[in-house]
């Protein structure tokens, strides 16, 4: 057996009504809190007033940022971390989906160490302690509340970029299922395609080992097995789409993702389609690319656990996500644009394939999606 290497420092609560219960261990890490968020999610859901009850009746003291934005930028970072210093904030709770939970992640970066937080994208060390987080996700994709890392939009660079480091990982994770009551259909099929494609990616990645297989194997079965029930609304379907990505996050943890999500950007900066969607729509694509380009082998074994790829697509609009170009509005003179993002959003995820991509390898990718 090759050599294995896993390291996952968060303390994991998952269960109903699981807010309530466990969100006084906030105590053993800070006294005072910065709630981060978006700006809509936690108060019409409730889940705010939730939060509110279990920290007065605590009396924890706390101040909120609920102004995440849907793709964050360092702009919204920086504004975060400015608040945080002012509060004299010592603990983050990290609210919501993938954005939350990586503003959350960055704030704690910046609010313990100068500069920008563009300083610290890529694997860097920090001078200081991050601030501790308490990561609460409300979808069931992110994976965020296991991982090292931070995604932010670059937008001098029009692309997205990464803040890596263990030091990052939340200290507590929080995963109420209640929560994913709130979410409509769409959400929780882009979300659990999102974790469906880190699986997917984190099995292909040249970093793969054992166990980071394991765990991928075991979310792509939970994945591809409940989300449709999930979409249609089955409460334990959703449970186990929740437990699916946490599977998920712990994969890429290991491995990182690879071009599904370094291409999905591209939709993302663009257009602004929805993360999940992105990746959804082009991992049927990209996999029929890979298949014939050096990946045979690992597709093949992937198949015996997903089914064949060529049912992706199909797979993908029985939970009413797209699965062309076209669906959410692309034009065919955008193609060569998109390219050029892809390439620069694919830049670090090379690093974890058998070979390097050309230009005209995404543009047939992209021409194939189109």
């Amino acid at each position: 057996m090759n050599e294995v290497y896993f390291y996952c420092p968060t303390r994991i609560y998952f269960e109903r009504n699981a807010i309530e219960k466990y969100l006084p261990v906030i105590k053993n890490y800070g006294q005072r809190v910065l709630i981060v968020s978006g700006k809509n999610f936690i108060y019409k859901s409730g889940l705010f007033n939730k939060i509110r009850n279990v920290l007065e009746n605590e009396k924890i003291k706390y101040s909120i940022f609920s102004e995440v934005e849907p793709e964050p930028d360092t702009d919204n970072v920086e504004k975060g971390v400015e608040f945080c210093k002012k509060e004299n904030c010592d603990v983050i709770v990290a609210i919501g989906g993938g954005s939350a939970l990586d503003v959350g992640k960055c704030i704690a970066v910046r609010s313990k160490n100068k500069g920008n937080i563009s300083d610290y994208f890529g694997e860097k060390e920090y001078k200081n302690e991050p601030l501790p987080v308490i990561a609460i996700p409300t979808t069931c994709g992110t994976g965020s509340e296991v991982t090292r890392y931070a995604v932010i939009v670059n937008k001098s660079e029009k692309t997205k970029k990464t803040v890596s480091n263990e030091k990052i990982m939340p200290k507590v994770a929080i995963l109420d299922p209640n929560v994913l009551e709130f979410l409509p259909p769409k959400l929780i099929a882009a979300t659990g395609m999102d974790a469906f494609s880190h699986a997917v990616e984190s099995y292909l990645s040249i970093n793969s080992d054992f166990f980071s297989k394991l765990f991928a194997i075991e979310s792509l079965k939970l994945i591809k097995e409940n989300i449709k029930k999930a979409v249609f609304g089955d409460k334990e379907a959703k449970e186990k789409l929740f437990i699916g990505s946490i599977f998920a996050g712990y994969a890429i943890n290991r491995t990182g993702t690879i071009i599904i999500h370094g291409i999905g950007y591209s939709l993302t900066i663009k257009y602004h389609t929805h993360h999940g969607t992105a990746n959804a729509l082009f991992l049927p694509y990209v996999l029929e690319f890979m298949k014939e380009n050096g990946y045979e082998k690992e597709i093949e074994e992937m198949e015996n656990i997903i089914g064949p790829t060529s049912e992706l697509k199909n797979f993908i609009t029985e939970i009413g996500l797209p699965v062309k170009l076209r669906e959410i509005g692309v034009k065919k003179e955008d193609i060569e644009e998109i390219v050029d993002l892809s390439i620069k959003g694919c830049e670090r995820a090379m690093k974890r394939m058998k070979f390097n991509l050309k230009e005209e390898d995404f543009l047939k990718i992209i021409t194939s999606s189109y």
